[in-house]
């Protein structure tokens, strides 16, 4: 065992070099395999014929690197590959394995963030466009109605046998009320500032403003029983104590617009919006109460019975007042043309907005209870016809209104101002007298109509109303602030 030893007349120490096998396709020059018949010689002589006879992986991994690159291509410049592409650690495509290395997404699952925007950017200005078209139409073309809001006391006059008549003035100038046949100046917070008496044996009525407040018509009448319609022009200044000289003038020179025969009570009188038409009523001696028509110096047009004109803010139709079958007021249609007239629905005094809202005055029965017996049901209670102010907008209703049934309220109809229900003194009277009495079992008392509201106005701009109400001895002209709000789907009006 100590000598040289040969194997198959070889050196036993030559060894074949296998760095030339494993850099094989690194660029390196390939040396061929000695030929030894030693085993390792043969071996490796062996799998190498292996491999080339059985190139199955080889060509398995080829086509699968082909579809893998065919699905997802690359890049471009830097080699970065799309989801799915194999490689090895130097670069080449491996079968089987998904590449996780720097520049190329994680996950196939998630697209890049480059080819996602371009896609959908279009969502983003279509939802914009989507919600500012849903809020024009929420706030233009969406059904409305008016709400009171904050109630104010403008001023308080005395009782009298005729109902308290005013007009307002645009843009804050005041307000013109008639009491005791004179005409009384009030500023814009209801202070009295001046006040035009007529001569003597005349009186004044029915006060009306244009809309833009440049022209007054009245009704003069005198104490023969003759009466006239006339106009005066304003001055356009604030309804101030230096202003009464200027109204007195303004009257003294009013021209006559209509002379009315003796008996005729004219009233009522409404402008139109342009300021051009006068609406009046004229009652006759018998009580027969007519609408009329008067343009310039034209011969007023009757459009039939009714009182208390309204002007459209169009000027295409007015509102008027008329009794029912019943004697029960109601309020009709009309236009100018006088084509057919149309019943809106039960009610007196309509006053039509600038905003489109048309409001009245409703008697409606109210029955309140005093007081609760010990199982809590009512004891004492109070039945009463009391009136309230109601809106409707014909606008909505559109051209033809539909059939109403009797006493059905159209689908605009909305309380706006709602009765007093506080007891007044017959209520306590009555209730001391019942508990002096001892009694126990339910009473009720019926009580004679009241009407509480006289007439209202609304303001040119139509953001407030005024009405004027009863209080005791005295009447109020009462400012109550309005808001528009939009009425939600489902919710009545």
């Amino acid at each position: 065992m100590g000598g040289n030893r040969t194997h198959n007349g070889n050196n036993p120490d030559k060894v074949t070099p296998l760095d030339h096998r494993r850099h094989k396709g690194t660029g390196r020059e390939e040396t061929d395999l000695i030929p030894d018949e030693s085993s390792l010689g043969e071996l490796l002589i062996h799998m190498r014929r292996v491999r080339q006879t059985v190139p199955v992986n080889t060509r398995l991994r080829e086509e699968l690197r082909a579809r893998l690159l065919q699905m997802q291509p690359t890049e471009g410049a830097g080699g970065t590959q799309r989801p799915g592409a194999a490689s090895t650690s130097e670069g080449a495509p491996q079968p089987g394995v998904i590449s996780t290395g720097e520049g190329t997404p994680p996950s196939s699952a998630q697209p890049a963030g480059k080819g996602r925007w371009p896609k959908y950017f279009w969502l983003f200005p279509a939802v914009l466009l989507l919600a500012a078209g849903y809020w024009l139409w929420w706030s233009t073309l969406a059904p409305k109605t008016l709400e009171a809001g904050t109630t104010s006391e403008i001023s308080r006059f005395w009782l009298e046998d005729s109902p308290l008549e005013f007009a307002c003035a645009p843009r804050g100038r005041g307000f013109l009320a008639v009491r005791g046949g004179a005409l009384l100046l009030l500023d814009q917070y209801g202070n009295q500032t001046g006040i035009v008496k007529p001569p003597g044996g005349q009186s004044y009525a029915w006060p009306a403003l244009t809309p833009s407040g440049d022209q007054l018509a009245l009704v003069r009448r005198y104490e023969t029983g003759e009466a006239e319609i006339i106009r005066a022009a304003m001055p356009a200044v604030p309804l101030a104590p230096e202003a009464v000289p200027q109204v007195e003038r303004a009257l003294a020179g009013a021209a006559v617009l209509l002379k009315v025969d003796k008996g005729k009570n004219p009233a009522g009188l409404a402008w139109s919006p342009d300021g051009k038409t006068l609406a009046y009523s004229m009652e006759e001696p018998g009580g027969k109460e007519e609408i009329f028509l008067l343009t310039g110096g034209k011969e007023p047009v009757s459009l039939g019975p009714g009182r208390n004109p309204a002007w459209s803010p169009d000027g295409s139709r007015l509102a008027v007042e008329r009794a029912g079958p019943a004697g029960e007021p109601e309020l009709w249609l009309v236009t100018p043309g006088g084509g057919d007239a149309r019943r809106l629905t039960g009610g007196r005094q309509p006053a039509w907005s600038p905003r489109g809202y048309l409001a009245f005055i409703r008697a409606k029965t109210t029955e309140r209870v005093l007081t609760y017996s010990r199982d809590g049901s009512p004891l004492f209670t109070v039945r009463q016809r009391q009136e309230e102010i109601r809106t409707i907008n014909p606008e909505l209703l559109g051209k033809r209104l539909p059939k109403q049934k009797e006493n059905q309220t159209l689908s605009t109809d909305r309380l706006l101002l709602a009765p007093d229900t506080t007891p007044g003194g017959t209520e306590l009277n009555w209730l001391r007298q019942l508990e002096m009495e001892g009694v126990r079992e339910p009473r009720t008392l019926l009580l004679d109509q009241l009407n509480n509201y006289q007439s209202m106005h609304f303001s040119p701009d139509g953001k407030t109303l005024l009405v004027a109400r009863r209080d005791g001895g005295t009447v109020t002209l009462v400012q109550v602030e309005l808001r528009e709000k939009t009425t939600g789907r489902g919710e009545k009006q």
